[in-house]
């Protein structure tokens, strides 16, 4: 069986600066970086695991397939996730263009020129990390996470390394609270990602039903309407898993001190000024927001 597939690469595109990105935090689980060149993950698809190795070359990405598995049909749709997951298919000039002008984003373009954004393509992982995140530090975000994802999830091993598959929401709706609880989550976030789970399994709450709203507000209000979803979580899955690209958490406080940190002020900016920020970025506030996470992410 063909085990190499391609994706085409646009000009503005810089491997090493994603590797970079994806290499910050150690404790992320949902894939592995090998050898600083090398991205692994497996995906889990009609009841069988693809364990997949992304490979750059100067104007492609190599798709290369490790283990053996009974049909390769799905493989379009490992594709898809990860021109998605990597957001190969936006063009990036009308941004630069846009931020060339703009006193906070044009160091930022520079020093991060071809980075695109990261995205959490999983509807249910995107949901959940914001749910994790909420209120606590990053680092213990990603803890949970991963206590999540070893303890529900399921796992491939491949050379003394697992790669592990995302727990699916029907499963997880199906778990009583003391059984989340085992993790160290609080009460409350059990409450949510369990009340959230079942959502996303009965089909109240989906990806496909978002992508129809004609803006970022409309999908916002759908989504406050869960319990444990506010607007920071909302906007956060809005960027990073619908790609709206004018979702935009301004309470985050990885945005409020990246901003003090690229204007050198010692003061968060108000309420106000993040909506001017909001209204001359448009659709671009997703990319402005990662770029400036990426200052001290």
């Amino acid at each position: 069986m063909d085990k190499i597939y391609t994706i085409r690469l646009p000009k503005l595109f810089d491997w090493k600066k994603l590797i970079s990105y994806l290499q910050r935090e150690p404790n992320e689980i949902m894939y592995h970086v090998i050898n600083n060149q090398y991205v692994r993950r497996a995906f889990e698809l009609d009841d069988e695991i693809y364990l997949i190795e992304i490979q750059h070359t100067t104007s492609y990405l190599r798709i290369v397939l490790l283990n053996e598995v009974h049909s390769l049909k799905p493989i379009i749709k490992i594709i898809d996730f990860i021109e998605e997951w990597f957001d190969i298919n936006r063009e990036l000039m009308p941004f630069y263009e846009m931020a060339q002008s703009d006193d906070i984003l044009a160091p930022l373009i520079k020093r991060f020129y071809g980075l695109r954004l990261v995205g959490t393509p999983d509807f249910f992982e995107a949901i959940s990390w914001g749910i994790f995140g909420q209120q606590i530090n990053l680092s213990y975000a990603y803890t949970l996470k991963r206590r999540f994802t070893e303890k529900f999830g399921e796992k491939i091993t491949y050379n003394g390394h697992d790669y592990w598959i995302y727990p699916k929401p029907e499963n997880i709706a199906k778990l009583t609270i003391e059984e989340l609880l085992s993790i160290k989550m609080t009460n409350r976030k059990a409450e949510y990602i369990k009340n959230i789970a079942g959502n996303i399994a009965q089909k109240n709450l989906s990806k496909d039903t978002l992508k129809k709203y004609e803006n970022t507000s409309l999908a916002e209000k759908d989504m406050v309407q869960y319990r444990g979803l506010g607007p920071w979580t909302a906007n956060y899955v809005l960027m990073h898993c619908l790609r709206m690209g004018d979702a935009f958490p301004d309470t985050d406080v990885g945005l409020i001190n990246g901003l003090r940190a690229v204007k050198k002020i010692n003061y968060n900016p108000d309420k106000d000024y993040l909506k001017q920020l909001k209204q001359r970025w448009g659709c671009w506030c997703g990319y402005a927001t990662f770029y400036i996470w990426r200052v001290i992410y």
